[in-house]
């Protein structure tokens, strides 16, 4: 499985102790599913979370986990994305979207999400 996959999908955890968050009580034993993908959307972190923003200045995220879950694979992950990015717009220098930029639609019927599709001309 993909370090991406993995630190976006929820692995089901159960709380050890009794506790409150933002309001809503967790008890000993119940079962807690977090969101990594939410994590990486959160206002306090980055200013328009839900904005995409190629400029954007890096800021910490969750999307190849953290600490001993760390995604052993993210620094290839990385060097790969720069190795297609540096080299998409030198080679299609008129790519664009096919459709407006509202167009494209998440996927929701998998935990990974990604988009349905991205035409482009």
């Amino acid at each position: 499985m993909g370090c991406q996959k993995a630190a976006r999908r929820s692995d089901p955890r159960y709380a050890r102790t009794d506790m409150e968050i933002d309001g809503v009580s967790i008890r000993a034993g119940d079962l807690v599913l977090l969101d990594n993908g939410a994590a990486n959307h959160g206002p306090a972190v980055f200013a328009e979370p839900d904005r995409f923003d190629i400029t954007r200045k890096a800021a910490t995220h969750l999307t190849f986990g953290h600490g001993l879950r760390y995604c052993i694979g993210a620094p290839l992950a990385r060097m790969e994305l720069q190795a297609v990015f540096s080299q998409l717009i030198p080679r299609f220098p008129t790519m664009r979207l096919a459709v407006p930029a509202e167009g494209p639609t998440v996927r929701k019927d998998v935990r990974t999400g990604g988009l349905t599709s991205l035409p482009a001309t």
